[in-house]
């Protein structure tokens, strides 16, 4: 998938950031994770829980404040009762979520910190409705040098919508320091919502672990 390349890529632009910043004490903050996402309401509805991929980073003007963006990338199966709605056999949608996301830390001395944010971002969903397909295309041999016809299975796209709209987003989480580096794992958990135009808006829950620094 391209967005799962794309947030790998990032991660290990990140951790090699992380590296240039970790020799003095900075202001800078960066962090990187990914957990499971739980749909509620309307949402729980639709899809089954789904995954999460979160990459943050931004000033901290003092130790215990940091002003962040937060980038956050959500994806769920429909399940059985939206799919039959729709007639098709597959689909799943995702939500990515750019916020801006102000996080208020507990003291730097203290082994287990707590800390919370909130702030508003703009999100993008996406609903991909698919069907199972063979296709005809040309296989090649690298090793033997030639190529022939073959038939493979595939996914079809057979209807697709996209939109944007404004959201919030609001949690919670605990930092624990690793070792004596300025590295920490953290966990936490978000309460996310999607406005929408007509319905119920769009609400779920990431619960998010990772490394920060």
């Amino acid at each position: 998938m391209r967005v799962t390349g794309i947030a790998l890529a990032l991660y290990f632009a990140v951790l090699c950031t992380a590296r240039l910043v970790d020799a003095q004490e900075s202001r800078i903050d960066f962090s990187a994770g990914g957990g499971f996402s739980v749909p509620t309401g309307h949402a729980g509805n639709n899809v089954n829980t789904g995954w999460n991929l979160a990459f943050r980073g931004g000033y901290k003007p003092i130790p215990q404040i940091a002003l962040d963006l937060d980038f956050n990338y959500n994806r769920w199966n429909l399940n059985s009762a939206a799919l039959a709605r729709f007639g098709e056999p597959n689909g799943s949608t995702t939500i990515w979520s750019l916020s801006f996301l102000p996080t208020i830390h507990g003291s730097p001395h203290w082994h287990v910190t707590p800390y919370a944010m909130a702030g508003p971002g703009l999100y993008h969903r996406n609903l991909t409705l698919t069907q199972p397909a063979l296709v005809n295309t040309l296989f090649c041999d690298a090793f033997f040098g030639f190529c022939f016809p073959a038939t493979v299975g595939v996914n079809q796209v057979v209807a697709s919508s996209t939109t944007y709209k404004m959201g919030v987003n609001a949690g919670a989480g605990l930092e624990i320091p690793l070792g004596q580096s300025h590295l920490k794992a953290f966990g936490e958990a978000r309460y996310s919502r999607m406005f929408t135009t007509h319905g119920s808006d769009l609400v779920f829950v990431p619960v998010t672990f990772g490394i920060r620094w």
